[in-house]
């Protein structure tokens, strides 16, 4: 337990590679202590480690397999490697896990636009905003790929809607010029 904490501070205090080797001290007494494994991975992924980061996710599917978290963050490190078809699989899971993730809706919808598919990404920004209504984020990835799909009318409201929640929010200001 000391060994976790230490590692969570290290790794508030961006002193990762100490946060690591604190998580790994943690594994090697308890093997199959998930927190430890996805608190590694999350950090191994922000240092770059993708390929890394992924092992430490399934050795949490493989003792948890029912964490949203998990499947999520596996789905961001695969998106970031493009491994689309493999991230989307893992947002799906996270979604079937807990059915109101907005973040994995949204995140869904960025891989499944990658992948070309507009009308599906298009229904999982949607779902993503009908959760959180104040969701920014997923206004402007609505819009992106709305204005893909040449529905300026529709692209136009979306930025509305994102600036009357956040008003210095920058992407809305720099596509609506």
């Amino acid at each position: 337990e000391a060994h976790i904490n230490l590692g969570n501070i290290f790794k508030e205090l961006k002193q990762l590679d100490a946060a690591v080797k604190s998580y790994e001290k943690v594994i090697a007494i308890n093997p199959d202590y998930p927190e430890a494994h996805f608190n590694l991975g999350n950090t191994l992924r922000e240092l770059g480690q993708l390929e890394t980061a992924i092992k430490s996710y399934e050795k949490v599917i493989a003792i948890k397999p029912d964490n949203a978290d998990v499947h999520f963050n596996l789905g961001d490190t695969l998106r970031k490697l493009g491994q689309l078809d493999e991230s989307v699989k893992c947002y799906e899971k996270a979604i079937s896990i807990k059915v109101d993730f907005a973040n994995a809706y949204n995140n869904l919808g960025i891989s499944l636009k990658k992948l070309g598919q507009l009308d599906e990404a298009i229904k999982c920004y949607e779902k993503a905003i009908s959760i959180e209504a104040n969701f920014v984020e997923a206004y402007h990835n609505l819009a992106v790929a709305l204005l893909k799909l040449g529905q300026r009318d529709k692209v136009i409201k979306c930025y509305e809607k994102a600036l009357a929640i956040k008003p210095d929010y920058y992407k809305a200001h720099n596509s609506l010029g």
